[in-house]
């Protein structure tokens, strides 16, 4: 009996000398791994797709439980304790979405580009997935832990009540849980996305060292010491967002350097680089979103969307940073490792750092308000 999907039917199936049809082979013959492992980065993506509706359906059902349920005469919704998490839970769910939405879409321009280039339909969608397939490991780890925070916290401001299988928590809560596991375990995923990212820049593909390379060149001279003009929207968002990969580069850059080929033997090294390279992924998507949706309808309308991408942006750089120094402290020494801890905390520095009390407050109001997750 499994602990979670008990709607699913979960078992083993049993080929042995099993014939199939020319007309139903999927590809030449032999090349039957390659479809499987690209049959997990769709997968992955659609997972992930998949637990965003759960996640829009746990913050519904606690909003509204939150709305309703009176404490010391008012709603609890109203307390700062459960406007944080509400807020929290908001946020995940909606860079959550702006990652899908911009991977989809990608994947989607590529694979129009593969038949224009003269590809059948099948072959354009096995090369325009193939090449999306660290974004759809870092989507399958990002929104998969999201919607196990997203119940977990659902439990909690449900109280007493969230631990009872009479509530809708307890079964989110359940299914929630396995999507850590299927279509690639997190870990696997997580050391998947940079190591894929290491081959391409092994085989020429991606150049990983050049810019790596500069960003020590960066570190060794005088940093600026000019005042920034950050008066548009998301200017310093964006200035942040480009340093923050400037940390990518520096940490995973080095970690080429030093271990080559190696590098997978490290994997405590490649789960904190890994966990860096998504954080800069699902930040910047949601700041595109928003800043393509503000120039659409204004930034009044998008008050609340502005607000979660700052938000996010906040703890995907303090995320970064211990991160970044698990990661640098375990394989630099001396001069090397100092370098890099200054160039970790020069390129994570907010000028103005953001009132994340506020944005929070600001988010969890507009939902109460609306009685549930209404964004587009």
């Amino acid at each position: 009996k499994k602990l979670g999907i008990h709607s699913s039917s979960t078992r083993q199936v049993f080929f042995n000398e099993t014939k199939v049809a020319v007309e139903n082979m999927l590809s030449t013959r032999g090349n039957g791994f390659k479809i499987a492992m690209n049959a997990l980065n769709v997968g992955r993506i659609k997972l992930a797709a998949a637990c965003l509706e759960a996640q829009r359906r746990v913050i519904n059902e606690a909003v509204n439980y939150a709305n309703e349920r009176i404490q010391f005469k008012t709603p609890i919704v109203n307390f700062g304790a459960i406007k944080a998490k509400l807020a929290d839970m908001t946020t995940n769910a909606y860079v959550g979405e702006s990652a899908c939405y911009r991977a989809a879409k990608n994947i989607e321009d590529r694979i129009a580009i593969r038949e224009s280039e003269g590809n059948t339909h099948q072959e354009a969608e096995l090369k325009g997935v193939e090449e999306y397939a660290i974004e759809c490991s870092i989507l399958k780890v990002a929104v998969s832990e999201d919607v196990q925070h997203t119940a977990d916290e659902g439990v909690q401001i449900f109280g007493g009540m969230g631990f009872s299988a009479d509530t809708p928590m307890e079964s989110a809560w359940r299914d929630a849980r396995i999507a850590r596991i299927y279509e690639g375990t997190n870990e696997i995923n997580r050391m998947l996305a940079v190591g894929m990212l290491v081959k391409k820049a092994m085989k020429g593909h991606v150049d990983l060292l050049g810019p790596a390379t500069a960003v020590g060149e960066e570190l060794m001279g005088i940093p600026s010491f000019d005042t920034p003009d950050f008066s548009e929207l998301f200017a310093e968002e964006k200035d942040i967002l480009k340093r923050l990969k400037k940390v990518f580069l520096m940490v995973a850059g080095s970690a080429v350097q030093k271990f080559g080929p190696e590098l997978e033997k490290h994997q405590q090294l490649m789960l904190a680089a890994s966990d860096i390279l998504i954080e800069v992924y699902m930040a910047e998507s949601a700041l595109l979103r928003t800043e393509k949706n503000a120039k659409r309808f204004g930034e009044e309308a998008q008050a609340t969307q502005i607000a979660m991408s700052k938000l996010y942006l906040y703890n995907a750089t303090e995320t970064i940073i211990k991160k970044g120094k698990e990661a640098i402290v375990s394989f630099a020494e001396g001069d090397e490792q100092r370098m890099m801890l200054m160039g970790l905390k020069r390129f994570t520095k907010y000028t103005n750092y953001p009132n994340v009390v506020a944005l929070r407050t600001q988010i969890a109001d507009k939902v109460a308000a609306d009685n549930g997750y209404t964004f587009d």
